[in-house]
């Protein structure tokens, strides 16, 4: 086998999904929508393995939980244990940083999935189906996998829960300044937390009504009408998430301190509107105009910034340095 490598961009959720109601096939509670970035994301690079047992290494590193992920996807894409196929896959995200709410498991689980269709296939993957494999790693990464603004459908079983791209950038040139930053607290965990929150029934009614209208707001092109409602999205993500049983906060004193600056931006008119997901991390979604105003603000604070614009699909490419991280324009 000639080493290849499968790339994907992580996601940012638009409208966003908490926990799940079927766990071994993953599958969400209500539809989600989100973004591919461009600038963030997870590499796999693809050869025979020695000796012939499958390896999965993570950053140069045995990983027992993306392994025990990649089963599934194993197991749905050939019928064998991932072992079983005598490949070594090794994993790693890009840009290295140390945070949480940056959407890695999405993009590692889409260029998992794309990886072991293509080491098995000659033929063009099946993107549709290709996004209800890569859920069996990670639900986020079934909209990962398909790109552009993707919506995620949560049916009752395997073959009804897929995402499709329904938008792209010329659709809504969105621009976002991405704010990476750390916490302990695991997404698995937040997700099982929330159904003890009183206030869950009533965050799926809302987050199912919002993806209808953020998925019409995307393809009209309107972009403050997308920030409002990722904003209101976030804040009632997190507050389910701490108003769960163990009441977990994930999110820190540098979010809220980034989240006061982006209100006193767009006092001030530059375009800007903060989005969390499961972590502390922000993305800052301004337009093309406003996002070196957004990046320097932020930058000033003392905070690294990563600027990203909207991300495709996961690809196939040759083994070697990588050209996928690039921020928008090039």
């Amino acid at each position: 086998m000639t080493p290849f490598k499968s790339t994907a961009n992580t996601m940012q959720a638009l409208v966003k999904y908490h926990g799940l109601k079927d766990w071994k096939l993953r599958l969400p509670y209500h539809d989600s929508i989100s973004v591919n970035t461009t600038s963030i994301g997870s590499e796999v690079v693809v050869r025979e393995a020695r000796g012939g047992k499958g390896e999965l290494l993570v950053a140069g590193r045995k990983n027992d939980d993306a392994l025990r992920r990649l089963q599934g996807v194993s197991m749905r894409l050939t019928g064998k244990p991932f072992e079983e196929l005598g490949l070594r896959l090794d994993s790693a995200n890009f840009p290295r940083v140390d945070a949480k709410g940056l959407g890695f498991s999405s993009s590692a689980g889409a260029a998992l999935a794309l990886a072991l269709f293509h080491a098995v296939s000659d033929e063009e993957p099946d993107y549709t189906e290709l996004s209800r494999v890569a859920r069996l790693f990670a639900g986020s990464a079934s909209r990962t996998v398909v790109g552009g603004f993707a919506r995620l459908y949560a049916g009752k079983g395997y073959e009804d829960t897929y995402a499709e791209r329904f938008a792209d950038e010329r659709d809504l040139p969105l621009r976002m300044v991405i704010v990476p930053l750390n916490s302990p607290v695991r997404t698995e965990d937040a997700h099982r937390e929330v159904e003890s929150s009183p206030f869950f029934k009533a965050r799926i009614e809302s987050a199912s009504k919002r993806c209808d209208e953020m998925e019409k707001a995307i393809k009209g092109g309107d972009f403050r009408k997308v920030g409002d409602m990722t904003e209101q999205d976030t804040l009632e993500l997190h507050s389910i998430t701490m108003t769960g049983a163990n009441r977990l906060v994930v999110m820190s004193p540098d979010t809220v301190r980034i989240i006061t600056k982006v209100r006193e931006l767009r006092s001030n008119s530059v375009e800007a509107y903060f989005s969390m997901q499961t972590g502390p991390s922000v993305f800052i979604n301004t337009t093309e105009e406003d996002q070196d105003k957004v990046r320097r603000a932020v930058s000033r604070m003392g905070y690294r910034t990563v600027l990203s614009g909207v991300g495709k699909a996961a690809r196939i490419g040759r083994a070697g340095p990588s050209s996928d991280y690039l921020a928008p324009g090039h």
